[in-house]
């Protein structure tokens, strides 16, 4: 019986989907089972989700296991070049477009950023929503849609705790209307999103390529449900 218990902890201690704190893996670290993408785009390298940079056009690499609602979501990124960002509770439009909540991964100047992918050009909230909030500002959207900010961190210094360099950290909390991101233990920015219209509670996690040669990899991808 002993024997027994102690072979499925290391089991669990030794299975790649077994992560501690109620966390689990979503991506294996051998291929993209459960996920989906533009052909070509997106590959696997030693245990990481890389951008392959060949697309001109903005594609999307988008977990089909699951829309959660309440989560925390945590991953180890790197960037190189070029533009990406996380999505979170966002809609599939088809053809590996996704539209919705995204933060910005890309150069040290644009990190912090909450924005609204693919957000119609012509429409009325996009002044509010196209840059829903920037490093060290924390913004509600009112039912109406109309955005109020709070700087709460100097944004130079938030940005600072990116490494252009390397692998960094994020984690990205879904609480309610209210998503914050954090890099590196450090919260960049928080949104909170009660527009009647356009809030979402629940819906894909993804992974852009903005296209035109974009650098990004992404390891260690782990999910918490609340």
């Amino acid at each position: 019986m002993k024997r027994s218990a102690l072979t499925l902890l290391l089991s669990l201690l030794l299975n790649p989907l077994f992560s501690e704190d109620g966390f689990a893996f979503i991506f294996n670290g051998k291929d993209l089972s459960g996920w989906d993408s533009k052909p070509g785009c997106w590959e696997v390298r030693d245990g990481e989700i890389w951008c392959t940079g060949i697309s001109d056009v903005k594609n999307w690499l988008v977990w089909r296991e699951d829309q959660p609602e309440d989560f925390v979501l945590k991953m180890e990124f790197r960037w190189e070049r070029g533009n990406s960002g996380v999505q979170v509770r966002s809609e599939d439009l088809g053809e590996w477009m996704i539209y919705g909540y995204q933060v910005e991964v890309a150069s040290q100047e644009k990190m912090g950023l909450w924005h609204h992918s693919l957000l119609d050009k012509e429409s009325p909230k996009r002044e509010a929503r196209h840059l829903m909030a920037l490093a060290g500002e924390e913004v509600t959207i009112d039912k109406s849609g109309k955005k109020t900010l709070k700087q709460i961190a100097d944004a130079e210094e938030t940005k600072a705790h990116f490494k252009e360099a390397g692998w960094n950290k994020m984690e990205i909390i879904a609480d309610g209307d209210t998503l914050t991101q954090k890099i590196n233990g450090v919260v960049f920015s928080i949104v909170t999103d009660y527009d009647d219209e356009l809030s979402r509670r629940k819906g894909f996690i993804a992974f852009q390529d903005h296209g035109k040669g974009c650098n990004v990899a992404f390891r260690n991808i782990q999910l918490k449900k609340n």
